[in-house]
C-alpha cells in the first residue's frame, strides 16, 4: 500500500512554510544583489496598481527591483493611503539617500561621498565669503556646510542663504520657480534626464549633456557659459531683433553674446569627457575648495599617465554603466593628477585617445610633454592656461545693499524673514586675464572674486555701513584655445602683470606706470579695480585663498625685461634661452654683441 500523509489543521499549517523554505533556498543560489532584488520584487505589490511603470534606466529594470526598494513605503499593504505612507517622492534626495539610493546593496559609497562633497556642502563658498566680508579669519575650512551648519547671524550669512543658498545639490528640487527650481534634488540633480522623461516614470543617465552642468556654473565664474562661446552681456538685450530684445536669454534677465568658444567644445566634448566621477561626486573625503576636489589638469591627458586599476576601483563601475567605455579588465588607464582614473581615456594602437562618454567618438589626444615653449626657464610654473586662455570673464564692482525693513525667502528654511537683499552690477567684460599665482604656487590667469560694495539700510531706509571688499581669484576660465599669444604679450602687458589697464616703460632705467583709469576721481576707491597690485609689488586686493598673491615686484621686472630680448629673439628655440641669465650676463658684460649697440 502507497504511504500517504493525513492532511489534518496541523499539516496543512506547515505547508506554507514548506513553500517559503524552497523559495528562499532557490534564492539563494542566485547571485546575492539579484535575488536580494528578485525578492524585494516578489513582495512588492505596487506594481499591481502601477503596472504601466517603465524602467528608469537599464540598470534598475522595474520588474527586478520593483519600487518600494528606492520609494520606500509599505508595497505588501492593500489600500493606497497605506502603502504611500513613509513613501519619498525623489529617492536620490539627500536627506534620506542612505536609505534608498545608498543602502547597502546599491550605492553606498557614492552616497556617503556626494553627501561630503563640494557640491553639497558649498564649503569654499562659505568660507570664502566670511572670510572676504571679514566674519572670520580662517579661509580653509572643509567642515563648513550651506546646509547645515550656517546660521543666519550675520550679514555674510544672511546673504549667502538668501541670495546663495539656491545653488547646492542638497536642496529640494522644484522649491522656486525657474532655474533655482531646477537644481538640487540630490543624486537627480545630474542624472536625471530633464524633459527627456517617458510616460511612466522620470529616466536616468550616466551621460550627462552640457546643460545639466550649466544650470549651476553660468554664473561667478561661468565656466560652462565660457566653455561653449556664450559671453554673458551688460542687461540691455542688444542687438535688438525686430525691435525686439536679442533672443539669446540666461536666467534671471541676463542675455548673451556668441564669442569663439573652448577648442575642446568645438571638438564635441562635454564637462563629463575630463571631468572623473571622484572629480564631481567626491572622494569620500570633505575638501574646503573645489580645485581640491576636482583635482584635474591639462597635462593628464595631454601628458598621460598610465596604471592599471584595482577591480575594486569605482572606475570600473563607471565603465559598466556607460555602453561606450566597454574595455578588458586588465586595460590600462590613464591616471589623474589627483590619483583618480580615467574611464574613458586609454592607449588604443599607438595612440592615447579620449573616447565621448556621451557619444563615443574618438578623439586622439596631442602628447605635449617636453616642448620647448613650457620646459624654457621661467616657465616651470606656469599653467598651460596661463597662455592658452583666451578670454577671463571679469565681472568688476558687485553692490550688495541690505534692507531690514523688507522681508525675503531664507532658501534654507522656506521661510520668509526679515531682511532684504538685493544685488547691483558695475560692469561686466570678457577680456584677455591678469596673471598672478594659485595656492599650489602656479601661474594662472586670475580674475574678480568678487569685488563687494557693501551699503547697509536702517529700518527708516538711511544708511549705516558701507565697506568695499574687493579680492581677486585664481582659476581656470574654460576658454581653451590652440593659438597663444605671442610671448611680448605677457612680458610688456601692464594688465597681465596685474597692474590693471594702462602704459607700462622703462624711463631713465626705472620702470614707470601710467594706470588708464582714474580711480581717485570715480569716487570708488583709491585703485582701479583691474588692479591687483601696484608696481611695488603690493597687493592692493585681497585673494580668494590664502596662498594666492599678485606677482611682486621682482617678479613684475623680470618678467618685464624679457621683453627687450623678445624684439629680436621672438622664438622659444632661440638659443640665448637655453641659459637666459647667462645671456642676460653676456649682454651686460660684453661688447660687440649684435643688440649692445642698439
Amino acid at each position: 500500500m502507497a504511504a500517504f500523509v493525513t492532511l489534518n489543521w496541523r499539516n496543512i499549517l506547515l505547508i506554507p512554510g514548506f513553500i517559503f523554505v524552497l523559495l528562499l533556498s532557490i534564492l539563494i543560489l542566485q547571485p546575492e544583489t539579484k535575488s536580494i532584488a528578485l525578492l524585494k520584487a516578489k513582495a512588492d505589490q505596487c506594481l499591481n496598481c502601477h503596472e504601466d511603470t517603465g524602467d528608469m534606466s537599464a540598470a534598475h529594470p522595474v520588474k527586478e527591483f520593483g519600487c518600494a526598494v528606492c520609494h520606500l513605503g509599505n508595497p505588501l499593504a492593500a489600500d493606497k493611503q497605506n502603502a504611500h505612507a513613509g513613501m519619498v517622492r525623489n529617492p536620490s534626495d539627500l536627506l534620506w539617500v542612505t536609505q534608498t539610493c545608498g543602502q547597502s546593496k546599491c550605492h553606498p559609497d557614492l552616497a556617503g561621498n556626494v553627501k561630503k562633497s563640494i557640491m553639497s556642502s558649498n564649503s569654499g563658498l562659505v568660507s570664502a565669503t566670511l572670510y572676504q566680508w571679514q566674519e572670520r579669519g580662517q579661509l580653509n575650512d572643509s567642515l563648513l556646510h550651506i546646509h547645515d551648519n550656517l546660521p543666519d547671524t550675520s550679514l555674510a550669512t544672511g546673504h549667502i542663504r538668501k541670495l546663495c543658498a539656491g545653488c547646492h545639490i542638497n536642496k529640494r528640487e522644484k522649491d522656486f520657480a525657474g532655474e533655482i527650481g531646477r537644481r538640487g534634488g540630490g543624486c537627480n540633480d545630474c542624472h536625471l534626464q530633464a524633459g527627456k522623461d517617458s510616460s511612466a516614470h522620470p529616466l536616468l543617465t550616466v551621460q550627462m549633456g552640457i546643460e545639466v552642468c550649466e544650470k549651476c556654473h553660468n554664473r561667478s565664474n561661468r565656466t560652462a557659459l565660457n566653455y561653449q562661446g556664450k559671453f554673458e552681456s551688460e542687461g540691455y538685450g542688444t542687438p535688438y531683433e525686430q525691435g525686439n530684445l536679442n533672443s539669446n536669454t540666461l536666467s534671471g534677465g541676463r542675455f548673451f553674446y556668441h564669442i569663439p568658444a573652448d577648442v575642446h567644445f568645438k571638438s564635441g566634448l562635454v564637462c563629463i569627457d575630463c571631468h572623473t566621477a571622484e572629480g564631481l561626486m567626491g572622494d569620500g573625503r570633505r575638501h574646503a575648495h573645489l580645485e581640491e576636489q576636482v583635482q584635474v589638469r591639462c597635462a593628464d591627458c595631454h601628458a598621460a599617465k598610465f596604471a592599471r586599476a584595482d577591480p575594486a576601483n569605482l572606475v570600473w563601475k563607471t565603465i559598466t554603466a556607460n555602453s561606450h567605455l566597454q574595455v578588458p579588465p586588465d586595460s590600462l588607464l590613464a591616471v589623474s593628477s589627483g590619483g583618480s582614473f580615467f574611464s574613458n581615456l586609454r592607449r588604443q594602437n599607438q595612440r592615447i585617445v579620449l573616447i565621448g562618454k556621451s557619444d563615443g567618438k574618438t578623439h586622439e589626444l596631442t602628447q605635449t610633454p617636453g616642448r620647448r615653449e613650457c620646459s624654457l626657464p621661467g616657465h616651470e610654473r606656469m599653467s598651460c592656461q596661463a597662455c592658452h586662455t583666451a578670454y577671463t570673464p571679469q565681472c568688476y564692482g558687485c553692490h550688495d545693499v541690505y534692507d531690514p525693513s523688507r522681508r525675503q525667502t531664507d532658501k534654507i528654511t522656506y521661510k520668509e524673514t526679515d531682511g532684504h537683499w538685493r544685488e547691483y552690477r558695475s560692469y561686466l567684460r570678457f577680456e584677455r586675464p591678469a596673471l598672478g599665482l594659485d595656492q599650489f604656487d602656479r601661474i594662472v590667469p586670475m580674475a574678480p572674486g568678487c569685488q563687494v560694495y557693501l551699503t547697509e539700510l536702517n529700518k527708516q531706509g538711511k544708511v549705516i555701513k558701507q565697506d568695499f571688499w574687493p579680492t581677486m581669484a585664481g582659476f581656470d576660465p574654460h576658454s581653451t584655445r590652440r593659438q597663444v599669444a605671442a610671448c611680448i604679450v605677457c612680458h610688456s602687458d601692464p594688465k597681465r602683470l596685474g597692474l590693471g589697464e594702462g602704459n607700462l616703460a622703462l624711463q631713465k632705467g626705472k620702470l614707470i606706470f601710467e594706470a588708464q583709469y582714474d580711480a581717485s576721481s570715480s569716487g570708488l576707491g583709491t585703485f582701479a579695480l583691474d588692479a591687483q597690485a601696484n608696481l611695488s609689488g603690493k597687493a592692493l586686493q585681497k585673494m580668494s585663498r590664502e596662498q594666492e598673491r599678485p606677482f611682486n615686484r621682482q617678479e613684475i621686472e623680470k618678467i618685464y625685461a624679457v621683453s627687450y630680448c623678445l624684439l629680436c629673439h621672438e622664438k622659444a628655440a632661440d638659443k640665448i634661452y637655453n641659459n637666459y641669465f647667462l645671456s642676460l650676463k653676456r649682454f651686460k658684460n660684453e661688447r660687440g654683441l649684435p643688440c649692445t649697440g642698439r
